[in-house]
């Protein structure tokens, strides 16, 4: 299986594909930030006219879904590559995550 880039996220999107969420982690900031792709756009969750950061991928997933994400990928540094010896690899890998949201809270 191919790993799959950002570019082929926002064209499986543009050809119909649901709505997709990618999580970056930066190394340092030990917070998560969100790219929501729509067939319209993609944009990063901001809180004002910052990046919105999130303390958890819960919290990050919980936002992107009211941006309308259904599927949701935890992007990491390429991890694949530590020597840089593939040639032109990619930036990041994409991890498909599972959203477990609980709608009634109270069962």
């Amino acid at each position: 299986m191919v790993n799959q880039t950002r570019e082929d996220f926002i064209n499986e999107v543009k050809r119909g594909a649901k709505s997709i969420a990618l999580i970056y982690s930066p190394i340092e900031l030990h917070e998560y930030l969100v790219e929501i792709i729509t067939q319209d756009r993609n944009q990063f969750i901001l809180k004002g006219n910052d990046l919105c950061h999130f303390n958890s991928i819960e919290a990050a997933m919980t936002q992107a879904v009211k941006y309308g994400a259904e599927l949701f990928f935890l992007c990491v540094d390429n991890t694949y590559d530590e020597c840089g010896s593939s040639g032109k690899a990619e930036r990041f890998d994409y991890i498909p995550v599972q959203f477990k949201y609980n709608r009634d809270k109270n069962n």
